[in-house]
């Protein structure tokens, strides 16, 4: 049987990989409590910050915002609605490398887009 700390981490990133919003901690710790009460707040923030470390998971870091978590580790790029900020993956395309003149040791590149999520889009286009 796996001990207490596997068996939470494993409820963590399972919880982590059914949830396609690109989740804040906070809002995986509200998931995982919901059916998981004896996990606590800090036990979630924690495996999940060690879990982006070790590249099981990806960490999105965001201006101005929560940090946000992706189960999904294979590449690919993401896309935010710049009104309500939900998030989603779009399949990887092709991005150069820059030529560096700065003095940088370049080792991995994430791509954001932002534009306006379907509904936001909706709602936009029936106000004009």
């Amino acid at each position: 049987m796996a001990d207490r700390n596997t068996m939470q981490k494993e409820i963590i990133c399972q919880t982590l990989r059914e949830m396609h919003c690109h989740p804040s901690a906070a809002m995986v710790y509200d998931q995982v409590h919901q059916s998981h009460p004896t996990i606590s707040r800090s036990t979630v923030y924690r495996v999940l910050s060690r879990m982006a470390e070790e590249g099981k998971i990806l960490r999105l870091d965001l201006a101005g915002g929560d940090s946000r978590y992706d189960g999904e580790v294979e590449p690919h790029s993401h896309v935010r609605c710049r009104v309500c900020g939900v998030m989603a993956d779009l399949p990887a395309a092709p991005v150069g490398q820059p030529a560096d003149d700065q003095g940088f040791l370049l080792e991995e590149c994430a791509v954001m887009y932002r534009g306006l999520c379907p509904c936001c889009r909706r709602k936009a286009e029936a106000q004009c």
